[in-house]
């Protein structure tokens, strides 16, 4: 299992018609995560004519939720959600803030500007794989984490952390379906001991 989003928050700005388009795209794990961010973008730009969203979930939450706020009906909060939904992207909200500039748009500008907002901060934004992996643990001696890295060059892998003493502790993560490689290069390289399997959770692959 696994599903595309963003790395980061990104913010792309668009002016039509004397209006301010400011689209803000970021990162999130729920829909009540992605509820306190739109909460808190309106909060801060509490000024503003219109703070419309679009959140979707992971895919096993199967959950999502758009608005308007105070836009013409499906003319904000649909086509925000469409383009979030034509790029596969999960785990990610979306608002878009707009200051009004005195010049009104009809439905159908409007709908393609806010569509248009999206697609441009989408395509700003750098696209990253999380994929469902084990979490493994490995005590390694230095002679054996010197041949470490060299070991797994052909099997996808990360690095979470690295911890040194009397010995080298390393915390790694690959998708599932690997374990079983990565089980059996360990004990290789270790003459027997097996690597610890933590926990199974998502884990940011970039592309």
């Amino acid at each position: 299992m696994q599903y595309a989003t963003i790395e980061r928050e990104y913010v792309v700005t668009t002016e039509v018609c004397k209006s301010k388009f400011i689209c803000r795209l970021a990162p999130i794990e729920t829909l009540d995560e992605g509820l306190e961010y739109v909460a808190h973008i309106k909060k801060e730009f509490s000024d503003a004519r219109h703070n419309c969203y679009a959140i979707i979930g992971t895919p096993e939450s199967n959950s999502l939720k758009y608005s308007d706020d105070g836009e013409p009906s499906g003319t904000a909060g649909i086509p925000m959600m469409g383009a979030l939904q034509k790029n596969g992207l999960y785990g990610v909200v979306c608002v878009v803030t707009r200051y009004f500039g005195g010049i009104k748009l009809g439905a159908g500008r409007l709908a393609q500007t806010y569509l248009k907002s999206v697609v441009d901060t989408i395509d700003s934004a750098q696209i990253i794989d999380k994929k469902l992996s084990s979490v493994m643990s490995i005590e390694l001696n230095y002679g054996e984490y010197k041949v470490f890295n060299n070991l797994f060059s052909a099997i996808e892998h990360v690095v979470l952390d690295t911890e040194y003493g009397l010995n080298v502790v390393v915390k790694m993560a690959t998708p599932i379906g690997n374990e079983d490689k990565v089980k059996e290069k360990i004990i290789e390289l270790t003459q027997g001991r097996a690597p610890l399997v933590q926990e199974k959770k998502y884990i940011t692959y970039k592309r």
